[in-house]
C-alpha cells in the first residue's frame, strides 16, 4: 500500500499566510454583491472595491476521511452598519462538521440552521475555538479594527454550498450601533 506523506507547514501568525503551497483566494467587495443590506453604502464603497478577505487553503483530494485546512484574513470594515464578513456557506455534504480557531484579531461566527435558527459566537482574540456542527451554515465577521485571522479545518469532501446563502441570506446580521456596540439583529431581507 502506498501511503500519503505527512506534511508540516508554518503559519505566519501575524499575516495569516500559510506557506508554502497554499491556494490563495481573494474576495473583493464586488464579489459580495447582494450580500449587504445597505445598497447605497455598498455602491459608494464599491468605487474603491476593497479586499474584504483572503483565504490560504491547503487542499487534499476530495475523498472521505481526509482533511483540508485554511487560514482566512478578514479585513476590518463596514458597509453601512454591517461589519465585513465572509460569504458564508453550508457544506455541499451537509452532514460534515468544521473547526475554526482564532489566531489574531477580533470577530465572531454567525451560524444558522436551514430553517433560520441562528447563533452568534464571539471570537475575541487568539485561542478561541468554534465547533460548527453538521447542517449549520457559517459566516465569520470582523468586529474589530485590525485583520481578523483564523484557521479552519474541515473534511476534504465537505464542499461548499454558497448558493443557498446567496439566495436566502442569513436570518441575522451583525452591525455596529452608535458607540461601537456589536449587535446581532434580525435581517429584514431574510427569506424563509
Amino acid at each position: 500500500m502506498e501511503y500519503k506523506r505527512p506534511i508540516g507547514l508554518d503559519i505566519d501568525l501575524e499575516t495569516g499566510g500559510v506557506i508554502p503551497g497554499a491556494k490563495k483566494l481573494v474576495r473583493r467587495l464586488s464579489d459580495l454583491k447582494g450580500y449587504f443590506l445597505d445598497e447605497e453604502a455598498y455602491n459608494e464603497l464599491l468605487k474603491e472595491d476593497p479586499v474584504v478577505y483572503e483565504v490560504y487553503a491547503i487542499e487534499q483530494e476530495e475523498k472521505e476521511g481526509d482533511l483540508n485546512f485554511a487560514t482566512t484574513v478578514l479585513y476590518p470594515g463596514k458597509v453601512g452598519k454591517e461589519f465585513f464578513f465572509t460569504k458564508g456557506h453550508f457544506h455541499a455534504k451537509a452532514d460534515r462538521a468544521e473547526i475554526y480557531y482564532g489566531i489574531k484579531g477580533k470577530g465572531g461566527m454567525l451560524l444558522q440552521t436551514p430553517e433560520g435558527e441562528a447563533e452568534w459566537i464571539p471570537m475575541g482574540g487568539p485561542g478561541t475555538v468554534v465547533y460548527v456542527p453538521p447542517y449549520w451554515a457559517h459566516r465569520t465577521v470582523n468586529t474589530g479594527n485590525e485583520p481578523f485571522i483564523f484557521l479552519a479545518i474541515y473534511p476534504s469532501d465537505a464542499g461548499h454550498d454558497y448558493g443557498s446563502i446567496k439566495e436566502k441570506g442569513f436570518s441575522k446580521i451583525v452591525i455596529e450601533e452608535d458607540g461601537g456596540e456589536v449587535k446581532v439583529v434580525d435581517n429584514p431581507r431574510w427569506k424563509e
